[in-house]
């Protein structure tokens, strides 16, 4: 190999390392507001630069969208059918799959917590839900440009820590 063969190559790499940190460093760099839904008894932090775009008549729920409205996030909270976390983790995921197109390459469920992601059309779904008191749930669902997906794994990871119930419920 030659000299500029070398330093091709380490230059490469440097230039790859810089553009990781620079991701990394534009997620870290994120702000964040609280967020809780008192019909259901959950919260959950949520990035301070995404805007409410809707919220449900019932109080189920809000959708947020980024700044530059590339990024959605829905949060919401919802009764599960026969007191069945576990089920109802798979019939949501059986939906987005097999009815909105989803190509999903992660999941994992417990009885107490479900997550599962995907791509379709260039874009990225990440959808965690928990088991809350009483026989309730809370899920968001995070998608964004799959071309973005360094900078929203720090958001997700963040997102994910963060949704828990509220005060007082031990599922």
């Amino acid at each position: 190999m030659t000299r500029r063969k070398r330093r091709a190559g380490v230059t490469l790499r440097a230039a790859g390392l810089v553009a990781a940190h620079l991701a990394a460093s534009a997620a870290m760099a994120v702000e964040w507001r609280h967020h809780a839904n008192a019909r259901f008894g959950y919260e959950i932090e949520v990035p301070a630069d995404f805007l409410i775009a809707s919220s449900a008549d019932n109080g189920d729920g809000d959708t947020f969208e980024s700044a530059d409205k590339t990024a959605e996030l829905r949060v919401w909270g919802t009764s599960v059918a026969e007191g069945d976390f576990r089920a109802e983790a798979d019939d949501r995921r059986n939906t987005a799959s097999f009815v909105d197109g989803w190509q999903i390459s992660y999941e994992k469920t417990t009885d107490r917590w479900t997550s599962y992601s995907g791509t379709k059309d260039g874009r990225v779904i990440y959808v965690r839900g928990i088991a809350l008191c009483d026989g309730e749930a809370a899920f968001f669902q995070l998608v964004y440009p799959q071309a973005q997906l360094a900078v929203y794994d720090a958001v997700v990871s963040h997102l994910v820590d963060t949704l828990k119930p509220a005060d007082g419920c031990e599922p």
